[in-house]
């Protein structure tokens, strides 16, 4: 864990170097993913402003998210940190409403962009965790197993752990997003994938995590508790897919 990088006379958080080299690599690597779609050069010019507009808006939500979770820790609100989901459930949307909105400036469908962005935004969330266990953010609960790691305590952010193991659950979350990334490269549904596996990921290793996430229900984390929501509105979402093609096809059979 190295919380801070120092060149010279400026000391930068490791976190946010990864959090600039994850956004920077999201973005390369959509532009590659684009390079290779007729009018890729109109594409890009489409999809770029939207992008920017949604990241923006994504960091706005992380923040004020973290601040809502953590009001009862905190005794108010107060902006203190960001949240991973917060920033997923108001960038994501706000992109897919753009598209939609635009959906004759381009040659895909919204899904068929959401699709494209997987794979480079799981190369985003990959570095991100990265960037939380070198900054030493997001770590596990204090464990003698041979799997625990000793972070050195960050008096600047507060963290102590006074020599003692935890889990480095940075390392089991990018692990998992390492592997569903892979898995996405070579299946069609990629979006609808991430969905439905990171949830699962994440619900179990937020019973590993020892730092404060804030907290209104009970044993589960707010992490969980979207994870739960997530996971279930894509089983919906896939059970009413899967009648309605069923239901299709018996009407076309009978024509």
């Amino acid at each position: 864990m190295f919380p801070v990088i120092k060149l010279g006379a400026f000391t930068i958080p490791t976190f946010t170097l990864f959090a600039i080299a994850g956004v920077s690599a999201f973005l390369l690597s959509t532009l590659f993913k684009i390079s290779k779609l007729k009018n890729s050069a109109h594409e890009a010019t489409y999809i770029l402003p939207k992008l920017f507009i949604a990241i923006f808006v994504a960091f706005g939500g992380a923040v004020i998210f973290d601040a809502l979770f953590k009001i009862p820790e905190n005794g108010g609100f107060r902006i203190s940190g960001i949240t991973f989901y917060g920033g997923v459930l108001t960038g994501i949307p706000v992109l897919a409403v753009m598209l939609g909105l635009s959906r004759k400036n381009t040659g895909l469908t919204v899904l068929e962009w959401l699709n494209l962005l997987t794979v480079p935004f799981l190369i985003f969330h990959f570095l991100g965790r990265i960037g939380c266990f070198m900054g030493g953010c997001c770590y596990g609960k204090t464990t003698l197993s041979p799997l625990g790691i000793v972070f050195p305590d960050n008096e600047v952010a507060g963290i102590y752990h006074y020599g003692q193991k935890v889990y480095p659950t940075q390392l089991y979350e990018a692990a998992a997003i390492a592997v569903i990334a892979v898995a996405a490269t070579f299946n069609a549904h990629k979006f609808a994938l991430y969905c439905f596996s990171y949830p699962i990921a994440r619900f179990a290793i937020e019973f590993l995590r020892g730092d404060d996430r804030g907290g209104y229900f009970g044993i589960l984390s707010p992490a969980q508790l979207v994870s739960l929501l997530v996971f279930s509105a894509v089983v919906l979402t896939l059970a009413v897919r899967f009648v309605y093609n069923r239901i299709k096809r018996r009407r076309d059979m009978l024509k």
